[in-house]
């Protein structure tokens, strides 16, 4: 099947995949070809591209949509697509460390708007380690 990521600095991803599995904001949704039409909101995480006769190639998504058409075509729109060679190992550790104490610390309700941005920046820093520990 065709797969192509998109991000708003343009396409990260083009090219055959086997399979896909991308982070919905229901859960993780597993793709191969041949599956209906679908189209599911992305929430920060790990989504993997099988691509054949290769490692599996892991990325950091944050948000957007997964569309798949036919079962032949899908397209991730996202607002971040990030390889493991794209992230600083030393960044990302600080950023997840910095980012947990200010979750942990924080005195909002867990509704609001800080508190849903603090969480976030955990998620996302949480996703990077997780994509790092992937490397081949």
């Amino acid at each position: 099947m065709q797969v192509t990521i998109v991000t708003p600095v343009g396409v990260k991803f083009a090219g055959d995949a086997a399979s896909i599995t991308a982070p919905s904001v229901m859960g993780d949704v597993g793709i191969l070809p041949g599956h209906r039409p679908l189209m599911a909101a992305l929430r920060t995480g790990l989504a993997t591209v099988g691509i054949p006769g290769q490692e599996p190639l892991h990325l950091v998504v944050d948000g957007g949509y997964v569309h798949v058409v036919s079962g032949d075509h899908v397209s991730i729109v996202t607002e971040l697509c990030e390889n493991w060679h794209e992230i600083d190992a030393a960044k990302a550790k600080a950023d997840h460390e910095a980012a947990t104490v200010a979750l942990q610390g924080s005195r909002e309700a867990v509704s609001s708007l800080g508190w849903l941005v603090k969480r976030h920046d955990v998620d996302l820093a949480e996703t990077r380690l997780r994509v790092l520990a992937s490397k081949p």
